[in-house]
């Protein structure tokens, strides 16, 4: 990999962390599926998620001793996470639409399809969905860029300080 350019390594990653988070999501909408999806809940799923962002940047940085890297490994990780996320996203409405649709924080999206002219309402959700891909992709490479930074800068600050340490040894 030169420095800035993202790696098979880094999509891989990212495929493998939005696959395990995409049927961990599918996991427990099977056993919880009217539990809401409240900050909380959000922060406690997607924390982890974005830690491993930042651990993977953080490691290319420390690696490389470039900043750079690390930003591209957190961007790369981001996007490869959620599409394979997003995909299993769809899996898990098409699997518990009749379950999702009780829930309180899908009220909204049912008021919505009530006023829509769509008939189906797996047609109107798989729409909406696949409408929202697109700007949640870019909030994930946005989020993953921070993380990507936050990680390749300390990963860049210990690489600096291993190589002084070897110097004056």
């Amino acid at each position: 990999m030169r420095d800035g350019q993202p790696s098979t390594h880094a999509l891989l990653l990212g495929l493998i962390v939005g696959l395990v988070f995409g049927f961990v999501n599918v996991l427990v909408t099977w056993l919880y599926p009217l539990s809401d999806d409240t900050p909380g809940a959000l922060l406690r799923f997607y924390g982890p998620m974005f830690f491993v962002w930042a651990l993977a940047s953080f490691r290319a940085a420390r690696r490389t001793g470039r900043l750079l890297s690390g930003v591209t490994t957190g961007l790369t990780v981001a996007f490869a996470t959620f599409c394979a996320f997003d995909l299993l996203i769809l899996v898990r409405v098409n699997l518990f639409l009749n379950e999702l649709t009780r829930r309180a924080d899908w009220q909204n999206m049912m008021i919505r399809f009530r006023v829509s002219d769509v008939d189906s309402l797996r047609l109107f959700i798989n729409l909406d969905y696949l409408r929202g891909a697109p700007p949640k992709l870019g909030v994930a490479c946005a989020i993953g860029v921070v993380m990507g930074t936050l990680g390749g800068s300390l990963g860049q600050l210990t690489h600096r300080r291993i190589r002084r340490i070897i110097a004056t040894a």
